[in-house]
């Protein structure tokens, strides 16, 4: 899904907020949010905050036999999934990013 442009009214606000070193969310230009970052009770799991967002992580791994034609390379693949809820750009179910590396003797492809 493609985002919506901004209007010339909602550019020169976002504009007139920076040089005016306003938030909307009343902190000044140099605050920041409390940051916490907690381990589950899982292996690979941990909840990050920051402020009053929340983003759970959860990593895991297989180690699986090569091919036999190719007994010296690997793969290592990721996978990144997104809620709709962190912006109307994402689907639920379509994978947002996934990067395929291929792992040899010699180092990465």
């Amino acid at each position: 899904m493609k985002e919506t442009p901004l209007s010339n009214c909602e550019k020169r606000f976002l504009l007139r907020t920076i040089e005016e070193r306003k938030r909307l969310d009343g902190r000044q230009c140099y605050d920041y949010r409390n940051l916490r970052i907690s381990f589950g009770v899982d292996y690979g799991c941990c909840i990050v905050e920051l402020g009053k967002t929340r983003v759970l992580g959860q990593v895991s791994c297989e180690l699986v036999s090569p091919k036999p034609n190719r007994a010296t390379e690997g793969i290592l693949f990721f996978n990144l999934e997104l809620s709709p809820m962190a912006s109307p750009a994402f689907e639920p179910g379509r994978y947002v990013w996934a990067p395929h590396l291929a792992i040899t003797k010699g180092g990465l492809k």
